[in-house]
């Protein structure tokens, strides 16, 4: 943002701060929850970006600049809440985390937010254009779809979440009144703790568990499982046969600039991966594949 830099606390409160003065924040937004996580959102037309919050509760919150009657863009922030955690207008997220064992069919999961505290969210990233010679480094979105609900349309728009409810939970807001698109469940029923999109590859996003395997979805591929096995990949600890108590569980991921190589921290230690070919390198076509996997579930309506 043009505040250069935004921090969330777990009282709520939203600090904006100028890097030029760091000893008190030029704005701060109150929102009424405890909050555990917070985003930029990337590519919003307007001036001071939008935010996206998770908070201890489940709950997904975003902060956006408002808009005055002739639709002109505000200085005054607005708070929302996305989606209040567990089920919408159902029981207080922590009454009943035992639903998240039984069955349920995709319209009631679609319903249905995190279960107890939201340990990242993120938004998806501003991508390079490398496929056209014209192109040098100009960045593409999805922003010639239009904005809703402070969201980009298209897949530009997509936001992923994790939670300590074993789940990742994929977002279209701008198409969905609240609740997720889909959840994807923990096969090993631990945390879920960070998830990032792939800086350079528009469908790829990596998620870290608790039990100490990362995982690689790529959404133009599948929707259904991770690239990379349904047993993930074991970064601390030996091979994917190893129980999960002989690993660490893994805290934090975060991709390098060029989308090749992944840094996760596993306890007090630090692992630098490299990816292959097909994780970083876009064919140019996956933004469209996304969108259509997605539709033809019926997941939304374009």
């Amino acid at each position: 943002t043009t505040s250069k830099l935004v921090t969330a606390s777990s009282d709520g409160k939203v600090n904006y701060w100028s890097v030029s003065n760091l000893r008190e924040p030029v704005e701060h937004v109150q929102v009424n929850a405890n909050l555990s996580c917070l985003e930029s959102l990337h590519g919003s037309s307007n001036t001071e970006e939008g935010v996206v919050c998770g908070d201890e509760r489940g709950g997904i919150h975003t902060i956006v600049a408002g808009t005055g009657r002739d639709g002109s863009s505000s200085s005054k922030r607005v708070v929302k809440t996305l989606h209040p955690g567990g089920v919408m207008g159902g029981p207080d997220p922590a009454s009943a985390p035992a639903l998240m064992e039984e069955d349920a069919d995709a319209e009631e999961l679609s319903e249905m937010g995190h279960y107890g505290m939201v340990t990242a969210v993120a938004t998806r990233p501003t991508m390079p254009q490398l496929n056209s010679p014209r192109a040098g480094n100009k960045e593409t979105t999805s922003s010639a779809m239009g904005m809703s609900k402070g969201f980009l349309r298209g897949a530009g728009g997509l936001m992923v979440t994790t939670g300590v409810d074993w789940s990742t939970k994929l977002w279209a807001p701008a198409y969905s009144n609240g609740g997720p698109l889909m959840s994807f469940l923990s096969n090993s029923y631990d945390y879920m703790c960070d998830v990032q999109w792939s800086p350079i590859h528009p469908s790829i996003f990596a998620t870290a568990s608790s039990n100490g395997t990362l995982n690689i979805w790529n959404l133009a591929t599948s929707l259904d499982q991770p690239i990379s096995g349904t047993d993930g990949i074991p970064i601390d600890g030996g091979s994917a046969d190893d129980s999960a108590a002989s690993r660490q569980g893994l805290n934090r991921l975060q991709w390098s600039a060029d989308g090749r190589r992944m840094a996760v921290a596993s306890g007090d230690k630090l692992h630098v991966l490299g990816v292959g070919e097909d994780v970083w390198k876009s064919k140019g076509d996956e933004e469209g594949r996304v969108m259509h996997n997605l539709v033809s579930r019926g997941l939304i309506q374009e």
